[in-house]
């Protein structure tokens, strides 16, 4: 799925397979690393959200099973109701190649490929339907809304917190 960031608002929704409960949205030219302690440290791993400058992790309840929705935006996402979401968290990632992708891991399969206006933007996640997922299970009920626009802000914000 190819989409341009500067013609108009884009809407993907995502279904697939993962395992250790995390997927990836980077630049495709990514020269951050994942596998190091900072990137899935303590503050991280509660934030449901681990980052380098061109790469976000995103945790998920599911061992393996994703379901999302993506939604490119011109703006800065302005929902402030998070009363049907759990959990909400907005982190930074560059991207410089143009293009950004979603990858699964461990094996970083391109999920989906999008072309953008080189620059860094604001990921913001909500998750709901997480409380009751065992995280060793491949299904679950939890799910994930994305979202993405042009802004410099570089730290990572929970905006409602998760109580495990």
């Amino acid at each position: 799925m190819i989409s341009c960031l500067c013609f108009s608002q884009t809407k993907y929704n995502l279904d697939f397979f993962t395992t250790h409960n995390q997927f990836y949205l980077c630049d495709s030219a990514f020269t951050g690393t994942t596998g190091d302690t900072s990137f899935w440290n303590k503050d991280a791993q509660m934030a449901r959200l681990g980052n380098t400058e061109d790469i976000i992790g995103i945790k998920v309840a599911s061992f393996g099973h994703v379901k999302a929705e993506l939604n490119f935006l011109h703006t800065a996402d302005t929902e402030k109701d998070f009363g049907k979401y759990e959990h909400v968290v907005e982190g930074s990632v560059k991207l410089s190649s143009c293009i950004m992708e979603i990858l699964n891991f461990p094996d970083t399969k391109i999920i989906l490929k999008a072309i953008v206006t080189p620059g860094r933007y604001r990921v913001r996640i909500y998750s709901y339907a997480i409380k009751n997922v065992n995280p060793e299970e491949d299904e679950g009920t939890d799910h994930y809304k994305i979202t993405l626009w042009p802004a410099e802000d570089r730290e990572r914000k929970v905006l409602k917190a998760f109580k495990e």
